[in-house]
């Protein structure tokens, strides 16, 4: 990262969970000037014990969001790591403000909060990303411009499969986990493709996108969705998605699995395959060259972060990579899954696991199969005539319209 001339001033709204990961992040880099935070925002005041590298006498605290419009405080960012059904609101807010915003993954919970986000951002002199951090990773990025410039030609199909087990203990760690709406009645669309697992589902849309800020236009999703655990959306979901750009998109993401597996990807092109090694790093094995290693996506975590500091800082004039017109297609993709009914599975087809303080794993016992079967065959779980599975529902995207609610 190149160092700007001056420190930028950030404001963390929402300290629990993600939010730690930034402060530690900000923490590590304040000695040498290239950033600082001037403000949190949280009902929950922060303990700075476990951040001395930060000094907490100069960061001001709010225990809302209103209250922190209202001090009109001055910052040159503000970070947005709070639960999703708040992520439209504040982003708006913000905006509407005056202030640049680096939100987490999803931009949104609902298509027409996306919208509304995108129809706001579009009239903002200032800017907005969004959090998918493999976007912001100097390995995807230069497998996007691989792609943009025809490196590997035509993208034809790209799959991906993230099977990550997720006990009890992960669904009672707060009041919205595996809802379609929190206690309040606010949409979140918690599951695995929004949450745990999305950015795999968004990082095969954003790498397709006709620009290297934007990401494929989905047209239609045909998907199945399932739950082992007594929750209130899915754990495990199955889906194709066609793309104005004539690309075909799999995705399978499971939490009722046994077995921590992916993510795995592959990535077929007109001249290429392109996939993730045992390291974890992409390669693409290329017809007529030597194969092309183009980095792990996992490097740093924080180039989020990075980029936006440098764009406060206007360093080396850098533009968006993952704004609303990047991360929209995950949100569409998203609420067409939301339309579709979940088959839970039945007590017979149900185990169980203690994991101690991570409470009982619920796992649908030939999830994990099923994962690497239709990975591999390209194929939903339908489509291999599995006796437990429900028939896919198609869903049409490109017209999808939702009323712009007022935020």
């Amino acid at each position: 990262m190149n160092i700007p001339k001056s420190s930028t001033d950030i404001v963390i709204v929402g300290s629990g969970g993600y939010g730690r990961d930034y402060m530690k992040a900000i923490e590590r880099i304040y000695p040498q000037g290239i950033a600082s935070i001037s403000a949190i925002v949280d009902p929950v005041r922060t303990q700075f014990e476990n951040y001395p590298g930060l000094t907490s006498s100069e960061i001001a605290h709010y225990s809302s969001l209103d209250d922190f419009l209202r001090s009109k405080h001055q910052a040159d960012l503000v970070v947005i790591s709070t639960p999703i059904s708040y992520h439209a609101e504040q982003s708006c807010a913000l905006l509407r403000a005056g202030y640049n915003v680096l939100c987490e993954k999803p931009m949104a919970a609902t298509l027409a909060e996306a919208q509304q986000m995108r129809a706001i951002a579009e009239v903002s002199e200032c800017f907005i990303e969004i959090g998918y951090q493999w976007s912001f990773s100097d390995a995807i990025q230069r497998l996007k411009a691989d792609i943009l410039g025809g490196r590997l030609g035509k993208p034809l199909r790209l799959k991906t499969r993230v099977a990550w087990p997720r006990a009890s203990a992960y669904y009672q760690r707060n009041h919205w986990a595996g809802k379609i709406r929190d206690p309040k009645g606010r949409h979140v669309n918690d599951s695995p493709i929004n949450n745990a697992a999305a950015h795999y589902l968004h990082n095969m849309l954003y790498l397709t996108g006709p620009t290297i800020a934007q990401a494929a236009t989905p047209i239609e999703i045909t998907g199945e969705c399932y739950r082992a655990n007594a929750i209130e959306n899915f754990d495990a979901a199955c889906c194709r998605i066609k793309t104005l750009e004539d690309v075909e998109i799999l995705f399978y993401a499971a939490h009722c699995v046994k077995n921590n597996d992916g993510p795995v990807f592959e990535f077929e092109f007109e001249h290429a395959t392109v996939g993730l090694t045992q390291d974890g790093e992409i390669v693409a094995i290329c017809a007529n060259s030597e194969p092309i290693n183009y980095g792990n996506p996992e490097a740093d975590p924080m180039c989020k972060l990075w980029h936006c500091i440098r764009r406060v800082q206007d360093i080396d004039a850098v533009g968006p990579l993952c704004g609303v017109d990047a991360a929209f297609a995950h949100t569409v993709c998203v609420y067409g899954m939301q339309q579709m009914p979940v088959h839970s599975f039945g007590e017979d087809q149900i185990r169980k696991m203690p994991l101690g303080d991570d409470g009982v794993l619920m796992y649908m016992e030939e999830m994990d199969n099923a994962m690497v079967t239709a990975f591999d065959t390209g194929k939903l779980f339908s489509e291999l005539n599995l006796p437990w599975a429900s028939p896919s529902v198609s869903v049409e995207l490109l017209n999808a319209q939702l009323p712009v609610s007022t935020l």
